[in-house]
């Protein structure tokens, strides 16, 4: 690339302490032009050293950063929209505060919006900075890559990325300003949205005709909750975010707007809607049935172990390593728990609960 255009990085942080500044740091580090770089960093209502830890990295590197202070927590929409006000570069990125990311990362991110037009929006590859943490943690690194490298590169092949994740994101600014204030004030049933702000975010974009892409190369790593109860909260948040804004999705798919592919896309979409919901009814009939019938349970079983299998198979083909059986251990183990994790977010949906603090 001769000539990289100038951007913003958009960080928004809400109790992260002092892993902020390794955040600011990793930004800073990286290899994109540094007179073409500027950090925008949100303190949203902090009750711990967050906003001191963001005042040491702004001194740490003078003429790099601008930090905002709420004086009270008004929820990551907010965050980022008054950042995204501030905003008078071509492209904005976002990271989030517990997320580092690598030195050639940014470039990465930005080249496909530098090369195709029509895009709009990209999301980077994310993977677990903790993932040594314990098992729960390596079982999430194998479920990352597959969200990633399987779902976005599928969805990025048609230009129709359903979320672009907030850990690490590039937009147009000039789409950005047309969607943000309908963004920040999107409500759900009456009542305002708080969580999946990303994946309302791409939604947006989709409904103006914009493509949203995926780029394997631009890779970050985020920390994960390391407790069972806190990576629970977080799976809920997440299925809340993909029912809700699944339904939304439904209202614009035959959009008149939408460029590009206009059948795969929406195939993609509702395979993998009618898979969920078959999941849930099996599970459920399953559970029924084995109470009077256990050699049925153990059929059902099977058959997980069966759909483990192939799982693993294909993590192996992305990634190889010895990391393989943790792939195995993830379906076993996640795929009773996602039908309650989805049963509790469907009858939540309108909840304004952060749920991982």
């Amino acid at each position: 690339m001769s000539e990289w255009p100038p951007l913003t990085v958009v960080l928004p942080a809400y109790n992260e302490g002092a892993a902020v500044f390794s955040t600011v740091a990793s930004i800073v580090a990286s290899d994109y032009p540094a007179t073409r770089l500027r950090i925008i960093a949100v303190d949203d209502g902090s009750r711990d050293d967050t906003h001191r830890q963001l005042l040491r990295a702004q001194g740490c590197f003078p003429g790099r950063m601008e930090v905002i202070r709420f004086p009270e927590n008004r929820g990551k929409r907010r965050a980022l929209h008054e950042a995204f006000l501030r905003c008078d570069t071509p492209i904005v990125v976002t990271v989030d505060s517990d997320t580092e990311v690598a030195p050639d990362a940014i470039r990465e991110l930005v080249a496909p919006l530098l090369l195709c037009p029509r895009l709009g929006a990209v999301t980077g590859r994310i993977r677990i900075l903790n993932r040594e943490a314990n098992l729960l943690t390596r079982m999430l690194d194998v479920n990352f890559a597959m969200a990633f490298d399987f779902t976005r590169a599928i969805e990025s092949t048609f230009s129709s990325v359903f979320c672009t994740s907030g850990a690490f994101s590039a937009y147009r600014t000039s789409v950005l300003r047309r969607v943000m204030d309908a963004w920040r004030d999107q409500t759900f049933l009456g009542r305002p949205c708080s969580y999946g702000e990303d994946r309302s975010l791409a939604n947006f974009f989709l409904r103006l005709g914009q493509g949203t892409a995926f780029q394997r190369t631009a890779v970050a790593r985020t920390r994960v909750p390391e407790t069972g109860g806190k990576i629970l909260k977080m799976l809920t948040r997440w299925a809340r975010s993909n029912i809700r804004e699944s339904i939304v999705f439904t209202t614009l798919m035959f959009h008149r707007n939408r460029q590009g592919n206009r059948i795969w896309p929406v195939l993609e979409f509702i395979s993998t809607s009618v898979l969920v919901l078959l999941h849930l009814v099996w599970f459920y009939a399953i559970l029924a049935s084995g109470l009077a019938n256990g050699e049925f349970l153990m059929r059902a079983l099977a058959s997980t172990v069966l759909f483990g299998f192939l799982y693993m198979l294909y993590f192996i083909r992305i990634e190889g390593g010895r990391e393989f059986p943790y792939a195995l251990a993830f379906t076993l183990f996640c795929s009773p728990l996602m039908v309650g994790i989805f049963t509790v977010a469907g009858f939540t949906l309108t909840t304004r609960s952060w749920s991982t603090r």
